[in-house]
This record gives structure tokens, sequence and C-alpha cells, in this order.
């Protein structure tokens, strides 16, 4: 009895991905050295210590690795069950943000004198919700009235909320994330078609009601062409630090665009400017070159998901990580307008730090389930889902063997006729 027990518990063990655990843990690490690099002249007259933002976000990582564990520990299916409760929560307190919120850089986004920011566990309480819903929907998908109309009612809903902020970032992310997984759950082209429009016309309406939207378009507009020169200040002292860098960077500590003056919030929103300055394009390459690690280990977890849930689950952690990514990089070599979009795992913050310390447990916990659902010997090409991007059968577009037959994937009974319903009972 000793020795079966004990190979259950080094099975169990073995069944999380240990290589998605090690690129998070040197990301963490990555983003301490560089906050602490980047802020400690500033926190100086911020705090009166130089280590002032490298013990508060010590503290955050602390914090989130504890949110992980218990994520990485939970069922992903308890998510499932709660998708309702958490989407009121979220929509509760995304509501709470306008009426009792904190005004800080223009905007009223944070709750509790800046200290929380509801937007961010926001971002995975609507994924977890729109995984569910989307599986329990199953080929009806293709329906208007069951699919697209609820679909496109519940993005109005949360873009009116997060407008009004306004955190039009924030916006973007989220409803980008929802399409992708929407398209992936199976949804027809003319429903991604109308989709593409009625946002183009909602952006649109944005653009002539919202002042902070417009005049953010209108200065990026110049200096997408003079970033030099441009109103956008930030644009330019961003690029003016990357380049400062060169190939090999100035060296850790010794980057001059972190000082008052230099590059504003380089310990947080802008902390890729200042990896650009001190590490070089080669530290700029390595920072992608993790993400693209990290992607490749999500959409891994979310190709062997036994279940369309966690299919969903997976893909939408991993694309809304990807997105925010690659959007605060964008925002430093100023190929979008400035955002205050953070840096996943590496820029400072409380609020978007743990929630996505949280969201990788998640993932975590999916690929542990996937891992348990794989037959021992079953060879590499079949374990691994498939996506088939043909149009207008209505059904998920991931399909493979290693996915359950419960949830309309690969064999069994069922298995290519369509997505039912996974919610457990």
């Amino acid at each position: 009895m000793t020795t079966k027990t004990s190979a259950k518990s080094s099975r169990d063990q073995g069944n999380y991905d240990w290589g998605l655990l090690t690129i998070v843990a040197t990301l963490l690490a990555l983003g301490s050295i560089m906050v602490f690099s980047a802020s400690y002249a500033v926190a100086t007259l911020d705090t009166g210590s130089p280590y002032g933002y490298f013990f508060r976000q010590a503290i955050w990582i602390v914090l989130g690795v504890v949110v992980m564990i218990v994520a990485m520990r939970v069922p992903y299916h308890f998510w499932e069950r709660a998708s309702i409760p958490l989407m009121g929560v979220a929509l509760l307190a995304l509501v709470a943000v306008l009426a009792f919120g904190d005004v800080r850089y223009g905007a009223t986004r944070t709750l509790f004198d800046g200290s929380v920011q509801p937007s961010e566990p926001a971002k995975i309480a609507i994924i977890i919700y729109i995984s569910a819903w989307l599986a329990s929907k199953g080929n009806r998908i293709r329906n208007v009235q069951v699919g697209l109309a609820p679909f496109a009612v519940l993005m109005g809903i949360i873009t009116v909320l997060l407008v009004s902020q306004p955190a039009i970032s924030t916006m973007i992310l989220i409803v980008v994330t929802a399409f992708i997984m929407f398209f992936i759950a199976g949804a027809e082209l003319r429903q991604l078609i109308l989709l593409g429009v009625g946002s183009a016309g909602t952006f649109w309406l944005i653009l002539q009601y919202s002042p902070h939207a417009s005049e953010r378009i209108a200065k990026y507009t110049a200096s997408f062409w003079n970033p030099w020169e441009s109103q956008e200040w930030q644009t330019g002292q961003t690029l003016r630090a990357v380049l400062n860098g060169g190939f090999f960077g100035q060296g850790l500590g010794n980057g001059d665009y972190k000082l008052p003056g230099g590059v504003p919030l380089g310990w947080s929103d802008n902390i890729f400017a200042i990896i650009g300055e001190e590490l070089g394009l080669l530290g700029a390459l390595f920072v992608i070159f993790l993400f693209s690690l990290l992607v490749y280990r999500g959409l891994r977890a979310a190709l062997r998901a036994p279940d369309t849930f966690g299919m969903l689950l997976a893909t939408g952690i991993t694309t809304l990580l990807t997105l925010q990514a690659l959007l605060s990089i964008a925002v430093v070599l100023a190929v979008s307008p400035p955002t205050g979009v953070a840096l996943p795992l590496i820029s400072y913050g409380g609020s978007s730090l743990v929630t996505v310390m949280g969201a990788i447990g998640i993932l975590l916990n999916v690929s542990r389930g996937a891992d348990r659902a794989s037959p021992v010997g079953t060879n590499l090409q079949d374990s691994y889902a498939r996506f088939n991007f043909g149009w207008g059968n209505g059904r998920s577009r991931v399909s493979g063997a290693g996915r359950s037959a419960a949830s309309g994937g690969g064999v069994g009974p069922g298995g290519p006729t369509g997505v039912r319903n996974t919610r457990r009972t």
C-alpha cells in the first residue's frame, strides 16, 4: 500500500508543467532585478530608500506565488462552476470603480488609494465566464440568438464599463481575446464579420465621444510619423532609451533614462525601454524569447486539454498574456499609442502581477489535467490536438485524440459531430 501511494504521489508531482514554471521563475527573477535597477533613483526620492519599490515588488511576488500555488492545486472545473458568481463580482467591481474610484493620471481605474485595480482580476473572471459559456453552448454557437447576440451584448457591457474609466487598452485586450475564443469555439465566418463591423463602429463612436481616446489617437498619429518631436514626449524618450542601449546595452544599473526626467514610469509600464537600454538588443530579444516559450507552453496545454472548457480556458489565458506582452512592447517601440499596460511578470505592480500569477496557476492545472488524461505511450503526434480552420461546420476548431469524448473533440462517440456541453454535475 505504501509503495502504491508513493508511486501515485510521484506521478501527481510530475504532472505539473515544470517547463512553464521555469519560464515564469526566470521572468520573475529578471523582472525583480530590472524593477530595482529602474526604480532605485526615483524610489530614493519617493520613499527615502533605494529599495522602496523593490521591497514592495518582493511582497507582491510572494503573494502572487501563494495565489499561483492555490490556483494550480484547485481543479480547473471549480472555476467553471463558479463562473457566474465570478462574472457578477467582476462587473460590480468595475461599476464600483466608476462610483468610488481614485483619479490617477487622468483616469479612474483604481480603488483604495490606488492599491487595487479591479480591471486586472476582471480580465481573468471574464475569460473564465466566456470559456464556461462557450463550452456549454456546443454546436449551438452557430445560432445567432444563442451565440452571436448574447456574446455581442456581453462585450458591449464590458466595453462601456471600461471605456468609462477610461481603460481603453484593457478593453481592447479583453475584446480581442474574447473574439479569438469565440472563433476557436466554432463561430461561423459571417458571425465574425458582423462582430468585426460592430466593433469597428463601436470604436469609431468611442473616438467621437471620448476625449481621452481621441486625444491619444491624435497624438499617436503625429508621433508615429515624427516620434522625436511629437506631443507624445513619452514616445520619444522610450525610443531614445532603446537606441542608447545598442546591441549589448549600457550595463545593468548604468542606464541614464531611468533617472528623473527620463523615461516616465520606467520601472512599471515602460520597463522594456530600460531593459533595452541596460541589457541591449540581446537582453530585449531574450525577454521576447521567454515570452515565446510561455506562449508555446500555454498553447500546448490548450491543445492537450481533455475537454472543451479546459481548452478554451487555456487558450484565453495564453492569448491574453500574449497580447498584453505584445502591446506593452509595442508602446515602447512606438508601434502603438501610449497605454498603461504592464509587461506581465516583469513590470512593477500589485494587482497585475498577482492576477497574472493566478492565471498561470490555472493554466498549470489545465496542463496537469491534460497529462493525466494522456495515455502512457501515446504517439506525440496523436496526443496533440490539431487546428481545423474549416468554416461553417459549427464545431470547435480544436480537436484531437487528446480530448475526451465528452467534449466532442477527437475520438469516441460523438467526437467529430460537434462540441457537447462539458459542464459536470
